[in-house]
């Protein structure tokens, strides 16, 4: 299991400051939620994690692994689900995750197997041979969820994995995401559902303007809020937003 650190991140694009000096630690195993206004610098901060972008100063480190310094070692223990993830339409569902599998190294016999499995246990088999095209947006985002654990990541970073998506489908994604929380996988969790945030997160960070507004469980941050003992999460979430006022977006 995968403990993150993150410390002092800072992420300029000209003048505007997208992420200001951001420092958490995520526990190995833990699920960790990430909540914030759109344009808040979710994203960038994911992005800075997972080694597509650079920051401007600060580290990041996956275990061992700093994503800078050793972005081949770092990027090994990622499964990353972008919020639009891009699949190969032309290529069938199995060829489409076969070819995922071989670039992330996955011997043959287990990479059978991992597909074979997660194929039933997400209603796919019988879409096995079908172009991924032809697939509605729910079985997409399936067949992304498939790709993105094929390789037994240690952390999972996961980008408005539940966006659009009809009922099955997301009851199907949470079942998904906590078979992960209880193979001991890191996972974080970026989301504008905040019941499944509050569900299934064991702490959460609000994140606005590019700065970490609040750390910490939903008791926790009920208490910062000062609201009631059983505010939901969406009134604590307001109320620690609306009290940092409005400033330019980040993206």
């Amino acid at each position: 299991m995968v403990e993150i650190s993150i410390q002092n991140l800072t992420k300029h694009y000209a003048t505007l400051v997208a992420l200001d000096n951001i420092s958490l630690k995520i526990d190995s195993g833990e699920v960790f939620g990430l909540l914030g206004p759109n344009g808040a610098g979710k994203s960038t901060l994911l992005k800075i994690l997972v080694g597509i972008l650079r920051p401007t100063s600060g580290t990041i480190r996956l275990g061992e692994y700093d994503i800078v310094a050793d972005p081949e070692k770092a990027k090994k223990l990622i499964g990353y689900l972008p919020e639009n993830p891009s699949l190969y339409t032309g290529l069938t569902t199995l060829e489409f995750l076969q070819f995922v599998g071989k670039i992330r190294g996955v011997q043959d016999d287990l990479l059978d197997h991992e597909i074979s499995g997660s194929l039933k246990s997400f209603g796919l088999d019988e879409k096995r041979n079908s172009l991924v095209g032809s697939l509605s947006k729910g079985m997409k985002q399936k067949v992304a969820l498939i790709a993105t654990s094929l390789h037994s990541p240690e952390v999972l970073v996961l980008d408005e994995p539940l966006t659009a998506l009809d009922p099955k489908t997301r009851v199907s994604v949470k079942d998904w995401i906590g078979g992960q929380t209880k193979r001991g996988v890191t996972t974080i969790l970026s989301t504008h559902d905040l019941d499944v945030a509050q569900t299934h997160a064991g702490r959460i960070a609000i994140i606005d303007h590019g700065k970490i507004v609040a750390v910490g469980d939903v008791e926790s941050l009920r208490r910062l809020a000062n609201t009631a003992s059983d505010a939901r999460l969406e009134e604590v979430f307001l109320r620690l937003t609306e009290e940092k006022g409005e400033e330019p977006a980040r993206h």
